[in-house]
């Protein structure tokens, strides 16, 4: 996406690849990390859901489906369970039929989300179809007489001594795969991969180019009618009375639904459905709760409010003294999904069963809280994934299933459609938490770091469905007979929800990582992209550039004197390499000033959830003296993610993250007054558009002798910290709060 437009100076590469950088072996073992994950128990998904037939069915009639409890969210990942499978079973990828998400035939895999599709996901949809393979072998096998070995596969057709050939539906004529899968199948080694590793083409996008319906929002089942719900004033308010004879008046209104605070409007059309619900919110007499946050700031509620405060992560101190001690504060505020496709849901109740047509990420614990919040048995609610117009982290998707439901139940038999409004979405979606981050580290005489604390409060980052009590869909708490919500917890390391990416990457005795974790949320909020793991990464990386540049040290050899991963260390390296770097210390309180404007680089390195894909990201930016905005010139990336399934696919979704980091850290923060958030379109929550976005220049580096790893959430931390450490480059100075708007900045330049 772009190239980069400046050019590598070697000489100046070269040093920085040599200061800091001893000691750490380029030629380190890659074998290591495989042996680690060749674990005997087999893959945790496939221990969960252990029926071969969940996973792979291979009909007499030639017909080989697939399933996959993961869903796609428009980053390719049915694309890339697609060349697993067809891999692993010796078929083209085009033959195979696949099923996702659907909660009567997949297995139950929770919520596609944290980056984990492939790598859970996918090693255990391999496994069963390497056991389905081995399978069909043997009964060619022993039908001929010879060992297995001695056959091979050709697109699903197994070819034997003296020109034998059994096709794989012979061969499931005579075998079930109705049984527990062997957890101990082994998979092609990467040698003898020839569909893993290889760009496929995505599956998903042709229907979408091409205006078939694909999205949830354009299904019309006969019948179907439509619905919208009246909202209350605000998140606290209660309904007090409403004139049901004047409601149910309303132009195309089929029905109004009252369930304690909960009001909803059924209709024949969609404009009636939304006005009804529009009239009957404005008609209805409603009492306020209390002001969000006591009429305080974010900040100073989180900071002084009652928190579970625990330390969770230490290391022992190191020997050296610290010479100076360098503290500072960050602070993000809220952010939103804002995604372009408001939430939409299908219902029907037919028979005391409710099926349900939703994007949610997670069709099984959606199900679950569905059967929580309308008080019927799981077994009865079946959900069926349809793919969204934007779905990422725990938007409004599975908040309108239960709207959808709720209303259905008023009509048994047909089918009621329930779409938010694009101001819905954004005020009452669960939010992104605001965050503050506090670090402090000890350094010696030479810059050496001597002890880190990483201290972060926040409210939950993940109240999604799915929990074994309560419900976390927003209806549920208006109704009569309302189901709250279980207690939030935060989530334990390593991979953290608030803490998420807390730990350092870099070598420093003495670490200490605290959590100051607030369950009351006067504003919603849960999963948004990365949960905490975007921040705390930004915020290291941004106070590891002060700490460098109080060391008079360029930042990249800053991070190689402090790195001991070598992955790291190869994709630093890379970012380096490709983006032309140039070696310099960042200058405190001294801009670098080219015409009327500021122009820097900065780096950002981050292991996603210290687990995942390794991502290195160098960017540079311009600030314009008299307004104070920085636009982005140029980033460069470089990512290693163990084996990589398609090349092509991974780059896609590094190159979305750094466009939504850009997004992010230089654009994105909500607002409220005393009842709800107000930010509820673009011009009071505006994103990056086409004329914002830069030149991006994306590489990968494929280890296929490793274990695939977790990729889409792994390039927005590295990409937000090398904006702020280009803005930190440019300006010298310390900018504390994100987004870094022009107001913020120009604080920065004048303090």
């Amino acid at each position: 996406m772009g190239a980069d437009s400046l050019s590598l100076t070697r000489r100046g590469f070269a040093a920085i690849l040599g200061a800091g950088a001893a000691g750490l072996a380029i030629g380190f073992r890659l074998d290591d990390a495989a042996a680690q994950q060749a674990a005997p128990q087999g893959p945790a998904m496939l221990r969960a859901n252990p029926r071969l037939d969940s996973w792979v069915r291979i009909t007499p009639d030639g017909r080989i489906t697939v399933l996959t409890g993961r869903v796609e969210l428009g980053q390719g990942v049915l694309t890339a369970m697609r060349q697993i499978a067809a891999e692993e079973l010796d078929v083209a990828p085009e033959r195979l039929e696949l099923i996702s998400g659907d909660t009567a035939q997949t297995a139950d895999e929770g919520v596609t989300a944290g980056s984990q599709s492939i790598r859970f996901g996918g090693e255990a949809l391999g496994v069963a179809c390497a056991d389905a393979r081995a399978t069909l072998l043997r009964v060619a096998a022993e039908a001929w007489g010879v060992e297995p070995a001695a056959l091979r596969v050709e697109d699903g057709v197994i070819l034997g001594p003296a020109g034998r050939r059994m096709t794989y539906a012979e061969a499931a004529g005579r075998v079930s795969l109705v049984r527990p899968a062997d957890l101990t199948a082994r998979r092609k080694p990467a040698s003898e991969q020839r569909i893993v590793g290889t760009s496929y083409p995505r599956t998903d996008i042709p229907a979408k180019v091409f205006g078939q319906q694909v999205f949830i929002h354009d299904l019309r089942p006969e019948g179907m009618l439509f619905g919208a719900v009246a909202r209350p004033p605000g998140y606290h308010s209660r309904l007090v009375s409403l004139d049901m004879a004047w409601a149910r008046s309303l132009p195309g209104v089929v029905e109004v639904v009252r369930d304690g605070s909960f009001l909803g409007v059924i209709a024949r059309r969609e404009e009636q459905a939304n006005d009804a619900a529009r009239r009957i919110a404005h008609a209805a007499t409603w009492r306020d709760g209390p002001p969000l946050f006591g009429g305080r700031s974010v900040f100073e509620h989180l900071l002084n409010a009652p928190s579970l405060t625990r330390t969770i992560h230490t290391t022992p101190a190191g020997e050296t003294p610290a010479a100076r001690t360098h503290r500072a504060e960050y602070r993000r505020g809220f952010q939103a999904h804002a995604s372009i496709g408001a939430s939409c849901a299908l219902a029907k109740w037919e028979d005391g069963r409710l099926t349900v047509w939703s994007h949610a990420q997670g069709p099984f614990p959606l199900r679950a809280d569905l059967a929580r919040g309308l008080r019927v048995p799981p077994e009865s609610v079946r959900v069926i994934h349809v793919q969204g117009a934007g779905c990422y982290g725990h938007n409004g998707a599975d908040d309108v299933a239960l709207d959808a439901a709720l209303l259905a139940r008023a009509v048994p038999g047909r089918t009621v459609r329930v779409h938010w409004t694009h101001e819905e979405e954004m005020v009452w979606e669960p939010w992104g938490s605001a965050m503050v981050v506090r670090l402090e580290a000890g350094m010696a005489p030479d810059g050496t770091l001597t002890s880190w604390a990483h201290d972060v409060w926040s409210f939950p980052h993940s109240t999604r469905p799915g929990g074994t009590s309560g419900c976390n869909l927003r209806s549920a708490w208006y109704l009569e007979n309302p189901v709250p919500p279980p207690t939030p917890v935060d989530g334990p390391l390593p991979n953290g929800a608030s803490a998420r990416n807390a730990v350092p990457i870099y070598a420093v005795p003495g670490q200490r990582v605290t959590t100051h974790f607030h369950t009351d949320m006067p504003v919603r909020t849960s999963a948004l992209r990365t949960l905490g793991g975007y921040f705390n990464a930004v915020a290291a990386d941004m106070f590891l550039d002060e700490c460098a540049a109080l060391a008079g040290q360029d930042p990249v050899s800053y991070r190689l004197r402090h790195l001991r991963d070598p992955r790291l260390v190869a994709v630093l390296r890379r970012a380096v390499e490709i983006s032309g770097w140039q070696p310099r210390p960042v200058m405190l309180g001294r801009p670098r000033v080219q015409g009327t404007q500021l122009v820097g680089t900065g780096v950002g390195l981050s292991k996603y959830k210290n687990s995942d894909c390794h991502v290195a990201v160098v960017a540079r930016v311009a600030v314009d003296v008299p307004t104070g905005e920085v636009r982005v010139l140029g980033i460069w990336s470089a990512t290693e993610a163990g084996r990589a399934v398609n090349p092509d696919g991974i780059l896609n979704q590094i190159d979305g993250g750094i466009v939504q980091s850009i997004s992010w850290t230089l654009m994105e923060e909500g607002r409220w007054d005393a009842r709800r958030m107000t930010s509820e379109d673009y011009a009071a929550y505006p994103i990056i558009d086409f004329s914002r976005t830069p030149p991006i220049r994306s590489v990968l580096i494929d280890r296929p002798e490793l274990p695939s790893l977790g990729v889409g959430e792994g390039s927005q931390a590295p990409a937000g910290a090398a904006i702020a450490n280009a803005i930190l480059d440019a300006t010298g100075r310390h900018v504390p709060e994100i987004p870094f708007t022009p107001e913020r900045v120009l604080a920065a330049l004048r303090g």
